[in-house]
């Protein structure tokens, strides 16, 4: 008898051993994808930064910095008035009449728009005339794009979003060989951005762009005028206080000190980008998920998954932490210049680390609160942080240097993840109890 359940055992640990492999290929699979082509674009930015570094005054480093900055920005404007309400709307239930959601396409086009002309601004007072052009249509264009992706990942076709990132990423890729050779100054760098996004939309086709225009603006506003008071009115106020709580410090600084002072702010920001736009990109690929089990009132998945993209993004910012280090104290030289101060840098990178970490944290647990339609509550834990944030930034600018701005940064996103975590416990009690 000892030797059948000792064979019994050998025979059943292959299986264990087939079911783990099987797991682990599921979440691969899962996050695989999205992670891999968002780690694609952001690494194509970093390059693009970096060729800046190299090839560009320290102003006008902080210039395109802040700029991206702002494009980054829009994604949040996007995934709060148009790309979440879209996603929860045809997710509700399997029968959704998706086409009856077309009003979304216009409504993206017009805040595409905005964005263009904001950027268009800020290069016009920063830079000049033809780099306002540039950066005026990039900004444009990559919302376009933007919304491409999160209409893949509401219809559960990851695969045309990472066709996407490929393309745009090689586009910029190509660009800046050719800059290598030729040189580029700001305004050739908003050109390849140009370039860049047209490429990246042709995986969703012609189709995909002409929804943009299958109705008015003002027919398209009246039909979303519903959507903006049940959602996006508080997820708008919970993405501006945000923005204000995460960015406090690009606003501030560029505004108090200038961009140049920026620039080394800029640099330490630079090595977590690939955290951020996987953050970003996980989020669209994980929303979907998250809202179709809450409205299935299987509770016990949607934190499931909370969990899963918890452990993925720790993943993602070890691996960050690991790269910087590698990066900044054995090759210096790929990210510094005579120009910048390798300590300001290093103190950068390491506040940046910390408030890297705490919105990998913070982020699953406010994707699930969103899932659940809290925006309100969301909202409030929002602009507590903001007020916090702002104060915080401004008093370690001027006390202090430019460069401590970052901690009043990751002091006002604390208070955030504390406030969206006893949410989260809340409902987290509430359901499980009835479950």
């Amino acid at each position: 008898m000892p030797e059948t359940r000792l064979s019994n055992t050998q025979l059943a640990d292959p299986h264990r051993s087939t079911g783990r492999i099987r797991n682990l290929g599921s979440l691969f699979g899962r996050f695989g994808l999205a992670s891999l082509s968002s780690a694609i674009v952001s690494v194509s930015h970093l390059a693009v930064q970096l060729f800046s570094i190299h090839h560009l005054g320290t102003a006008a480093i902080g210039t395109l910095a802040f700029l991206l900055v702002i494009i980054q920005f829009g994604y949040g404007l996007s995934n709060a008035l148009v790309s979440t309400p879209y996603t929860i709307a045809v997710n509700q239930t399997d029968d959704a009449d998706r086409a009856g959601f077309d009003f979304f396409f216009p409504v993206n086009l017009l805040l595409s728009i905005s964005q263009g002309l904001i950027c268009a601004a800020i290069a016009w007072t920063t830079a000049s005339p033809m780099a306002a052009l540039m950066f005026g249509l990039a900004g444009t264009l990559s919302l376009v794009r933007w919304f491409g992706r999160s209409n893949a990942y509401a219809h559960h076709a990851p695969a045309r979003a990472a066709w996407s990132d490929l393309a745009y990423a090689g586009a910029i890729v190509a660009g800046l060989l050719v800059a290598t050779r030729t040189g580029a100054d700001i305004t050739g760098i908003g050109g390849m951005l140009v370039a860049a996004s047209l490429v990246g939309l042709l995986p969703f086709g012609l189709a995909y762009l002409r929804r943009h225009a299958a109705m008015g603006p003002g027919r398209a506003l009246r039909a979303y005028r519903p959507v903006w008071r049940d959602q996006s009115a508080w997820t708008l106020v919970g993405v501006l206080s945000t923005e204000a709580t995460s960015n406090s410090h690009s606003y501030i600084v560029t505004l108090l000190a200038g961009p140049a002072a920026f620039a080394p702010v800029a640099v330490g920001m630079l090595f977590f980008r690939p955290v951020n736009v996987c953050i970003t990109a996980l989020t669209q690929l994980e929303r979907p998920r998250m809202t179709r089990a809450v409205a299935k009132g299987d509770h016990v998945a949607a934190i499931k998954a909370e969990r899963i993209f918890t452990g993925a993004l720790l993943f993602l910012w070890l691996a960050t932490c690991v790269l910087a280090a590698v990066v900044l104290y054995g090759f210096p030289g790929l990210i510094l210049k005579p120009t910048l101060d390798h300590g300001l840098v290093a103190t950068a990178v390491a506040l940046c680390a910390l408030l890297s970490l705490v919105q990998c944290i913070q982020t699953p647990m406010s994707v699930l609160t969103q899932a659940r339609r809290a925006f309100r509550p969301l909202a409030t834990q929002s602009l507590r942080s903001c007020g916090v944030g702002i104060v915080a930034v401004t008093l370690l600018t001027l006390a202090v240097a430019p460069i401590f701005s970052i901690a009043g940064v990751v002091l006002s996103q604390l208070v955030m993840m504390l406030g969206i975590w006893r949410l989260d416990r809340k409902w987290r009690r509430d359901h499980l109890a009835k479950g």
